[in-house]
């Protein structure tokens, strides 16, 4: 496991060094900057006393911060900048207090367009040439190896390790690499063989068809790893992986009254062992940030509850859950794989959905094990490798979350035109229908021009 130090001899802001800072004046409540490049900016003069770190003020990274919002007023002035120091500026404020900064973490934020923002390679059946493939000897010994199998992580939201002993410590050993394994009502690293008496659907031969593990919790599992211990290849039982952001923006484009529904509707999950345990959890199937882009996928049809709409848009919530399951069981949308015992599939639970085909436990035991790491171990484990190897990749913003609307079902607050009394036709999620020939609604044209699930997944 990786922790995140502070390393104040990197330079955050790299790409940035190249255009100095000029000149900096006061402006009352703003800061005008003169860049050497000859591009100008404003900063609020709050915002920018709050960006001091210095002894007195605290080190947010660490948390040993001692300024606060709150100690900085609306009427707070610099008294002086000085930028004659190469790559540093000095401001003196109003009460005497002297900041030192770094001048390419300023230049860095220079027009306000915020911080650069991670942009996920899709994929679809075509991932076999580009699945990164790392061995588990170097993922184990090796820094560098280690983050080229994070930056695949990064980028397709899936890897794959080669040659991992079957022991149980080597499961735990090269997961152990990644962040903290999760322990979950399964413990922490647990087996998944097939049986007669299952107790869970991975313990079955029956086929499954793609889906993210446990939504029915109020924090999924992040990164899940499935070691294969004994597979009887030949017998059936392929993995099949789907990227749930390439089904997210196929939806956006093909049916984006859909799309909508799933990213603003409460979705109730949930999962009982009579005795033991009872979850349930009502959240977004697809959620989105601030600017719109995918960030999670939160679906697994065997553990919808039923679901809860008014009488009007209740269908239209279920054909929003059946176009999806389509695009997951389209085998286009699919990449399959035959896992052989000693290799590791390692994967965003929250990006990719996983299932496999069924197969004949008559004709060999299916033998995976499991566990699982949050997200943000991963991603802590990612920047910190990144400080070493690509600094510029450090800071970029993998994931800028969004909390759901409240109330689930209806957007915003009563008054605002939405919410669950409000008219369906201005709320969004279920506009009028578009038509198609002859009048028809679009979305029952489009649902009889797709293929129905595959066979080998009912």
């Amino acid at each position: 496991m990786l922790d995140t130090p502070k390393h104040d001899s990197q330079p955050r802001h790299a790409a940035l060094q190249g255009a100095p800072i000029r000149a900096m004046r006061a402006e009352g409540a703003r800061v005008a900057v003169e860049l050497a490049d000859g591009r100008s900016a404003r900063f609020s003069t709050r915002w920018l006393r709050l960006a001091c770190e210095c002894q007195e003020c605290g080190d947010t990274a660490s948390g040993k911060r001692w300024l606060t919002p709150a100690d900085v007023g609306k009427a707070i002035h610099a008294e002086s900048f000085d930028v004659s120091t190469p790559g540093q500026v000095t401001t003196i404020w109003q009460d005497g207090h002297v900041s030192h900064y770094d001048a390419a973490f300023l230049a860095g934020h220079a027009g306000g367009s915020g911080p650069v923002r991670f942009q996920p390679q899709l994929w679809h059946s075509d991932l076999t040439a580009r699945l990164g493939r790392f061995a588990f000897d170097a993922v184990v010994a090796d820094d560098e190896t280690l983050f080229q199998s994070l930056r695949a992580l990064r980028d397709h939201g899936i890897a794959m390790l080669t040659g991992v002993p079957a022991e149980t410590e080597a499961t735990a050993r090269v997961a152990g690499r990644y962040g903290p394994i999760r322990e979950t009502s399964y413990g922490k690293v647990f087996d998944l063989i097939s049986r007669p008496d299952a107790r869970v659907a991975g313990e079955t031969a029956r086929a499954q068809i793609p889906h993210t593990d446990e939504p029915f919790r109020y924090s999924p599992p992040g990164f899940i790893f499935f070691h294969a211990i004994r597979t009887g290849a030949g017998s059936g039982g392929t993995s099949l992986m789907v990227d749930g952001f390439h089904v997210a923006e196929l939806m956006r484009t093909r049916t984006p009254e859909l799309f909508e529904l799933l990213t603003r509707h409460g979705v109730t999950f949930h999962r009982e062992h009579e005795g033991e345990v009872f979850f349930s959890a009502e959240a977004h199937v697809i959620s989105l940030d601030a600017a719109g882009a995918v960030t999670g996928i939160r679906y697994n049809d065997r553990c919808l509850a039923p679901q809860w709409a008014p009488l009007e848009r209740i269908d239209g919530l279920i054909e929003a859950l059946a176009e999806l399951t389509r695009l997951i069981c389209d085998p286009q949308n699919q990449f399959r794989h035959q896992l052989q015992p000693g290799e590791v599939l390692v994967f965003d639970n929250q990006r990719v959905l996983h299932g496999r085909s069924a197969f004949d436990p008559t004709l060999a035991v299916r033998h995976l094990r499991s566990c699982n790491i949050d997200r943000d171990g991963v991603h802590s484990a990612f920047r910190t490798l990144a400080r070493r190897f690509a600094p510029a990749e450090a800071e970029v913003v993998l994931y800028l979350q969004r909390a759901p609307t409240s109330p689930l079902w209806g957007g915003r607050s009563a008054g605002s035109g939405e919410g669950p009394g409000a008219d369906p036709a201005r709320t969004g999620f279920l506009a009028p229908a578009k038509r198609g020939r002859g009048g028809r609604e679009a979305v029952g044209e489009g649902a009889a021009r797709r293929s129905s699930i595959p066979s080998e997944l009912r």
